[in-house]
């Protein structure tokens, strides 16, 4: 009896976290790996609240300085999850600190990309993977 229990609540359990899972759409994945030195290009992404787009990715990718989190640096794919299929793309907007889409509207965090209005809140842009290296650098890369 305890068993079917325990296995009714693992049921009920996965599927209410499947009805929450964030989409990345279908945008097609393109190998990402490249690496960047905030020390000694233009200095762009040394101060906080600092970003930059770099040509890699499927439409780009850009690089935000969070500075102050357990991440210093957060790396997102620019094609928007739901309208990249028209060449909508995500810039960064300082005034709201937001990820919003050129074409869509649609805005979404610059800290960990998740959608903020209705329509979107099951979508998030696609998160690249950040790994520090001593000599100050870091790759980005899928």
């Amino acid at each position: 009896m305890i068993r079917l229990v325990l296995a009714a609540m693992l049921s009920l359990e996965c599927l209410a976290s499947c009805r929450n899972q964030i989409s990345h759409g279908n945008i097609p994945e393109v190998t990402v790996n490249f690496k960047v030195y905030p020390y000694a290009w233009d200095n762009t992404l040394l101060v906080a609240g600092s970003f930059k787009y770099f040509p890699w990715g499927y439409m780009g990718v850009c690089i935000y300085h969070i500075g102050y989190m357990d991440e210093e640096y957060v790396a997102f794919e620019q094609a928007c999850p739901l309208d990249w299929e028209d060449g909508c793309m995500v810039e960064y907007d300082r005034e709201t600190d937001r990820m919003i889409g050129n074409r869509c509207g649609y805005e979404y965090s610059s800290f960990n990309g998740y959608g903020y209005s209705p329509e979107v809140r099951r979508y998030a842009l696609r998160k690249y993977h950040i790994t520090y290296l001593s000599d100050g650098s870091f790759t980005v890369s899928n």
